[in-house]
């Protein structure tokens, strides 16, 4: 019998619920496994604790294939990242049928099993935009008092000053006329090329990763957060080519994601959602701005980046 490679991935964070989060991720990886089409790795074992090595941790099938960095995504041939983006809204599309919940808020792994976490921070979904209403009132605050949710890191704390008085005033407006989403289902917060293992020369997704930062939220809420975070700017191109090519992206992903969910329609109201949560995810990169300056090497330059995210958000105001 040959030689197997293999995975081992424990939860090293000090965040308070890295180990609840590391827990449900192999439950999770074996019900997709079980329920879906989804390509992930198989998991052989798993330990909830141990003595000596940091837990919990898990070991899993290790997949060949290509991960993409973010930064040369614009370079791919439109039909490898066409492939990429049909395939991810399958994917979500299965995700989203697993099930659905009552309430919102981080996915942990409890007594065996699989739960939303049940904290004052787990509304129930019927209130899910004064919820998001309320969080991203906390954003501003900190884009206005602190440069973001990084202060010890911002260069330029009053970078984004003068845009949030009216960001604040449009999700007021706005979410306060948006139609009740969707129940909550399971949400991949991070689908992104870096957690895809592809094939090089299609795109064909061999595997999604990173299932331990799951949590429970309206369907369209995941939507947009992977197309935003799929959809990088295409540098090598002028503007206009870049948002038709955008523009085919989202249909790829849109299409595939309702040939899977038959019941599901992008009508007016749930594109009005959808764009609406756009914003509040790059309300997140605003305010990430200082860390993901430091960490990654394709953001060297904060105030192209800054330009292009007041860019975006100008085009809602």
């Amino acid at each position: 019998m040959g030689e197997r490679s293999i995975v081992l991935k424990a939860s090293t964070s000090s965040h308070p619920l890295a180990a609840d989060r590391s827990k449900a991720e192999p439950r999770v990886l074996s019900l997709l496994r079980r329920e879906t089409t989804v390509p992930v790795p198989t998991v052989f074992d798993t330990c909830d604790d141990h003595e000596t090595y940091p837990a919990p941790y898990f070991l899993m099938e290790y997949v060949d294939g290509r991960t993409i960095d973010h930064a040369d995504a614009p370079d791919l041939p439109f039909d490898v990242r066409e492939t990429i983006f049909s395939e991810a809204g399958r994917n979500l599309a299965e995700l989203h049928t697993l099930d659905s919940f009552d309430e919102i808020g981080d996915i942990v792994g409890t007594n065996g099993g699989i739960s939303v976490l049940d904290t004052s921070d787990s509304p129930s979904y019927d209130v899910f935009h004064d919820w998001l209403l309320d969080s991203y009132e906390e954003t501003l605050d900190q884009l206005l008092e602190d440069g973001g949710y990084f202060p010890e890191l911002a260069t330029d704390p009053n970078r984004f000053d003068n845009l949030v008085p009216d960001i604040r005033s449009y999700l007021k407006e706005t979410i306060s006329n948006l139609s009740a989403p969707k129940p909550p289902t399971y949400c991949h917060k991070d689908y992104r090329y870096g957690n895809l293992v592809v094939a090089p020369e299609s795109g064909e997704a061999r595997a999604v990763l990173d299932w331990a930062n799951l949590m429970s939220a309206p369907p369209a809420f995941n939507l947009a957060i992977a197309e935003s975070k799929l959809l990088k700017p295409d540098l090598n191109t002028d503007a206009s080519a870049s948002a038709g090519r955008a523009g085919g992206l989202r249909r790829a992903l849109w299409d595939a994601y309702e040939s899977v969910r038959d019941e599901w329609s992008f009508d007016a109201a749930t594109r009005e959602r959808i764009r609406l949560y756009r914003l509040v995810f790059r309300l997140d990169q605003m305010a990430c701005l200082p860390l993901f300056a430091r960490t990654d090497p394709t953001l060297d330059d904060r105030a192209a980046r800054a330009t292009e995210h007041r860019a975006f958000v100008e085009q809602y105001l």
